[in-house]
């Protein structure tokens, strides 16, 4: 009997040993992560760049695989949407700013309020204004800033150096004043060398954002977020004079395309502007650090000077610049939000941010790098202009670009005068904005 109770003793004390053993096991057995892939679509970048980041990135985070495709920058948002439409959007794509606010109901916004690792606080810390505008919506962030790009003057060297301008013009008033020295023109008074290329609707590359940066530069917030509406056509009141920043802005800029201006230079039958630039077909272009790429590809022997966006006046105080960013956003569709976001915040430190810009010099986003590489020989003219850079909200800019060019074809294509080009581009504006 003795022996049957012992034995029993024995048996329980097996038992409680083999059971807690089990159930240590279960608590501290790390589960196996299920392997997880995302696919990242990018423009201007291309995929040399990203892959030792996604390398650094795949090292600390062992089961997510990342690929990255670049895509024709001319076609991205068509194959997006059909991407969206399909069902086969990428976990993460790339957004300039200022095509948020139209994509907005297909991204994944990152909670602040339940965010372990950022929070507005942090955000403010890290990124200057412009960086934030579109991105951060009270509590949520839509994305990741990439970078930012500013509008700058470039410039021929050796045109310059011919005619012994030594210094590049730094407000408008100085451009306008070289119009004479650098055109040329043939026995037949036909523009054979354009002084600098603006003007037209159509062969100006980014005439959309030179435009916005002239009205801004004049005093106009372009539109009233709050209203919905345009303010294209409000006057304000500069030295006790009153002006309408709008219309002064498409006056200065369609001059010179319009043969009755002295300051007639550019035309509609030149080619791109950035390429006629590479061809030594125009002295001047306003573009922004992208724009050396396609010199590259075209003239990558010309001897040609980045300066400042010229400004109105010379003080120094009052400058505007004119900028956009590039994000990285998190798709509605994927099914791996949380992953895509664990990839964000990756690319968002600082070392991750650093290598990126050493890599492409494209103008940091970061507060920290645009203090460490303001006086980088060629990347520091743009980054030195990201402080004091402005862009607007463009709630559709499909239909908004659209709306400029036909603002500016009114004027240099169809007689009207700028005020009334003005007109009938702020009701569009406002009447397809509300009708959203």
């Amino acid at each position: 009997m003795a022996l049957i109770m012992r034995q029993k003793k024995i048996l329980l004390v097996v038992g409680l040993i083999i059971i807690s053993i089990v159930f240590l096991g279960i608590k501290f057995h790390k589960t196996k992560p299920t392997p997880v892939s995302l696919e990242i679509w990018g423009i201007l970048d291309d995929a040399k760049t990203f892959l030792p980041i996604i390398d650094n990135f795949q090292k600390k985070y062992p089961y997510t695989r990342i690929s990255y495709t670049l895509k024709d920058k001319d076609t991205y948002h068509e194959d997006l949407l059909r991407a969206f439409s399909d069902n086969q959007a990428p976990d993460i794509f790339m957004l300039w700013n200022s095509n948020l606010p139209y994509y907005q109901n297909k991204i994944s916004h990152l909670d602040l309020k339940k965010d372990n690792d950022l929070n507005l606080f942090d955000l403010d810390q890290t990124y200057p204004k412009i960086a934030k505008n579109e991105l951060l919506k009270d509590n949520y962030l839509l994305g990741i800033p990439l970078y930012v790009d500013t509008l700058a003057l470039y410039y021929n060297q050796d045109i310059f150096n011919y005619y012994n301008i030594a210094l590049p013009p730094s407000t408008w008033a100085e451009v306008l004043n070289l119009i004479s020295r650098l055109r040329r023109t043939n026995n037949q008074g036909q523009i054979t060398r354009a002084a600098i290329a603006l003007g037209s609707p159509y062969n100006v590359r980014w005439n959309f954002d030179i435009i916005s940066a002239l009205m801004i530069q004049y005093g106009s917030n372009i539109v009233d977020i709050d209203k919905k509406q345009t303010t294209l056509e409000y006057e304000l009141r500069i030295n006790g004079k009153k002006i309408l920043p709008g219309e002064e802005a498409l006056k200065f800029y369609t001059q010179f395309s319009d043969s009755r201006s002295r300051y007639y230079t550019w035309n509609d039958n030149f080619i791109d502007s950035v390429i006629a630039f590479s061809k030594g077909k125009t002295a001047m272009f306003i573009g922004y650090n992208q724009a050396q790429k396609i010199i590259e590809e075209y003239n990558p022997n010309l001897n040609y000077g980045i300066a400042s966006l010229p400004q109105f006046t010379a003080n120094s105080s009052n400058k505007i610049n004119y900028g956009n960013v590039m994000s990285l956003v998190v798709s509605q569709n994927s099914k791996y939000s949380e992953e895509c976001w664990t990839f964000l915040k990756f690319l968002a430190q600082k070392n991750t941010a650093k290598f990126y810009y050493l890599q492409t010099k494209n103008p940091p986003a970061r507060l920290d790098l645009i203090q460490d590489y303001v006086n980088e020989p060629i990347s520091g003219i743009f980054t030195r202009q990201i402080l004091l850079s402005q862009n607007w909200h463009q709630y559709n800019f499909q239909e908004i670009t659209k709306i400029f060019q036909e603002m500016i074809e009114a004027i240099t294509h169809k007689g009207k005068s700028p005020i009334q080009a003005i007109i009938i581009a702020a009701d569009r504006i406002d009447f397809f904005w509300n009708k959203k």
